[in-house]
């Protein structure tokens, strides 16, 4: 079984396919197709075999912890984690750790992303609220003039510590420090950053 982050298949919206919640789920060259149309902490699962229903909720949870509640398209209950507490926090308190964003990703949140219904994922690190993921909306909301986010606390590997110290020496202390590049040049030195670290 192999479950991909599908950007390409007829089955799924263009907004799915654009934002990552479009997951398909490929077993003995038979696909099995899960949308999910997020609405704060709850979703929507759109999909044509429930066979592997869970391994995708699953999947689609490693990048999304705040949705907690799942229902189909006829809006039937399927399944509930715990639910996340979140809590708001100024943005310019949040410390990076990343360094670049995506501006052409960034233009396409402007027509499908609703800057009051985003959730952060963070860490306390340091007495430091610490960003783990979704830098792109992190600017996005700045972009907005936001200037309380939605966060909540989660777990995080050792390596986020090592990315905080390089964001600071890069003066990278808080969402203005990001660096915003072309979606050609985000790729490349994103890349080339992860290899070199990884594979050091």
């Amino acid at each position: 079984m192999e479950i991909i982050r599908d950007r390409e298949s007829s089955f799924y919206s263009e907004k799915a396919k654009i934002l990552g919640n479009a997951f398909t789920i490929i077993d003995n060259n038979i696909k099995y197709y899960y949308e999910f149309i997020p609405d704060g902490t709850k979703s929507i699962i759109k999909y044509n075999d429930m066979k592997y229903i869970i391994d995708a909720i699953n999947e689609y949870r490693i990048y999304n912890k705040h949705v907690t509640k799942f229902k189909d398209i006829n809006n039937n209950f399927y399944k509930a984690f715990d639910d996340i507490f979140y809590f708001k926090l100024p943005i310019k308190v949040i410390q990076p750790s990343n360094f670049f964003v995506d501006l052409d990703k960034i233009a396409i949140f402007e027509e499908y992303i609703d800057p009051s219904n985003v959730y952060l994922p963070v860490a306390i690190i340091n007495d430091e609220y610490v960003l783990l993921d979704h830098h792109n909306l992190l600017y996005f909301l700045n972009e907005c003039n936001i200037k309380l986010v939605n966060v909540f606390i989660t777990d995080y590997d050792e390596y986020i510590n090592d990315f905080v110290y390089l964001a600071k020496e890069n003066n990278i202390f808080n969402v203005n420090g990001l660096k915003a590049l072309k979606h050609e040049d985000y790729e490349k030195y994103t890349k080339d950053f992860y290899d070199q670290y990884f594979n050091y």
